[in-house]
């Protein structure tokens, strides 16, 4: 009887360690893209990461007007939340670092050129001109929790920002909850700490930067082994169409209205914050000088890696990287 008591408390051991030692996957759509989130638990955190999630996405989603930023785009007075405090705070900071490279007012020209959540097909000089007045962020400021504009034409889009905060705030929800592996996946967008299911560093890749519109191409151009890191890319050779006279992309810069037209195809930056390096790398992609890039980030107050692709007047690609970002490279 004891023999059997033994051989059945051992089993339940087991039992009990392999569900602690289970790793579970939470998918599913938010901000227009994908979410997958793996994590080690014994509970399924479905419901609670679900929530993080709308959370944020009913505070900077410009497609909902019911959100925080489309009310504060339409002139409805609304008190802002924390999860706007904070990315405002960032957004500003990274907007004085980089000299207004990356700017959330950029909005007006994002539609402007057909990318945005209210997208115009005409556009002219003066149009340009004109939005131009309106766009910098040191055109708004905050107030008593509500964001005050100098003109009320000022608009804000915080999706160059608003993903890798998502993902900075689902992994506060996990760590709270005593989850320490775990891999957030938003849109592209990660944030991973511990260890995968083998044990090993997570593993991440960088894809090439080829033309796909379709948004289909998975070849990899580099593999990264990471832990305790957040990474976001940015690239202009996915999101762009063509006219008679250019290929427009969707990377906007706020200082000249224009989309940009450089060589820099993709920027991939590692931090510790998913917040910081989603603006980063849409900084990145604006700068488009990899010397300039390079400067920038010495001259910051931020601890950032960072992994170029450069296309040169061949259309032959080329790595850039910072001398930090050959640890992660394998």
């Amino acid at each position: 009887m004891r023999k059997y008591l033994y051989i059945m408390f051992l089993l339940m051991l087991v039992g009990c360690t392999q569900q602690q030692n289970s790793y579970r996957k939470s998918v599913g759509r938010i901000f227009g893209t994908y979410y997958a989130v793996t994590y080690q638990s014994d509970e399924d955190l479905q419901t609670g990461i679900e929530q993080v999630l709308n959370g944020i996405n009913s505070t900077f989603s410009t497609f909902d007007s019911s959100s925080i930023i489309s009310k504060i785009n339409r002139n409805v007075d609304v008190k802002i939340n924390e999860d706007f405090v904070t990315v405002y705070n960032t957004a500003v900071r990274v907007s004085k670092q980089t000299n207004g490279a990356f700017d959330i007012t950029v909005a007006p020209l994002v539609n402007l050129w057909g990318f945005g959540y209210d997208p115009k097909h005409n556009r002219t000089q003066g149009e340009i001109d004109s939005i131009m007045l309106y766009v910098g962020y040191d055109k708004i400021s905050l107030k008593d929790s509500m964001i005050v504009k100098n003109n009320p034409l000022t608009c804000l889009d915080a999706s160059a920002i608003a993903k890798g905060y998502a993902c900075d705030a689902v992994a506060e929800y996990l760590k709270k909850n005593n989850i320490n592996n775990f891999l957030i996946d938003i849109g592209g967008e990660l944030s991973v700490m511990g260890k995968n299911p083998k044990g090993d560093n997570w593993v991440i890749g960088i894809s090439k930067a080829i033309e796909d519109s379709t948004q289909t191409n998975s070849e990899l151009e580099r593999t990264l082994f990471i832990t305790n890191k957040s990474i976001a890319t940015s690239g202009n050779y996915r999101q762009y169409y063509i006219t008679k006279e250019r290929k427009v992309s969707h990377t906007i810069d706020p200082r000249t209205g224009y989309p940009t037209n450089h060589r820099l195809l993709s920027a991939t930056v590692l931090a510790s914050s998913c917040m910081l390096a989603d603006a980063y790398a849409t900084s990145m992609m604006v700068i488009g000088d990899t010397i300039q890039i390079d400067n920038m980030v010495k001259s910051s107050s931020n601890t950032l890696e960072w992994f170029l692709i450069v296309a040169d007047s061949a259309n032959v690609h080329h790595e850039v990287y910072s001398e930090g970002f050959k640890q992660y490279l394998r």
